[in-house]
């Protein structure tokens, strides 16, 4: 194979996959929850509503699908979002990752007592708002809570780990 066929032929193969890796049309956001293995590691569209933007550094957002479910948006030029963008409807499109939260990890942080960002699911790491609940009281219950609804979410899908479904977003526009 000459230097020009060669060429061609690794040009043509890089497109293929990076077309394969991609869609065009729109995924709904439950979908891609309930479908993670068909999605994870390939770019997709999705919309939903974005309930929440960290308070820290504004560099992850909470979308909400429309059943009510959690796909958390990052950034991926490690800029924050717009803060704008909180309660409104967006199209996002980006590559799509999933962490799963094992048994065991739930029941380390619990017995940490950690307070788990409603994002992510990670401990928080907004020292100050920690802080305030801990004087307040309430860092307890607050991190029983959570840990409850994590074991609640393992009940309902069956499995022995939390999946947490992710973009790292390379586009987003308002649609409402």
């Amino acid at each position: 194979m000459n230097r020009r066929n060669f060429l061609s032929t690794l040009v043509g193969g890089v497109v293929l996959a990076s077309l394969s890796s991609c869609t065009d049309s729109i995924v709904s956001a439950d979908n891609l929850i309930v479908n993670i293995d068909k999605y994870v590691n390939r770019r997709v569209k999705t919309e939903g509503f974005i309930a929440h933007i960290c308070g820290v550094d504004g560099k992850k957002m909470k979308l909400l699908s429309d059943n009510g479910e959690v796909i958390v948006i990052l950034s991926r030029d490690n800029n924050s979002f717009d803060s704008s963008l909180y309660e409104k409807r967006i199209r996002v499109y980006g590559l799509v990752k999933e962490e799963r939260l094992s048994k065991k990890f739930i029941e380390e942080k619990e017995k940490e007592k950690a307070i788990l960002c409603h994002v992510d699911q990670r401990p928080c790491k907004d020292t100050k708002w920690i802080q305030t609940k801990v004087e307040e009281g309430v860092s307890d219950s607050l991190s029983q809570k959570s840990i409850e609804k994590l074991r609640q979410k393992m009940a309902k899908q069956g499995k022995d780990y939390v999946s947490i479904v992710s973009i790292i977003c390379e586009q987003y526009e308002i649609v409402e």
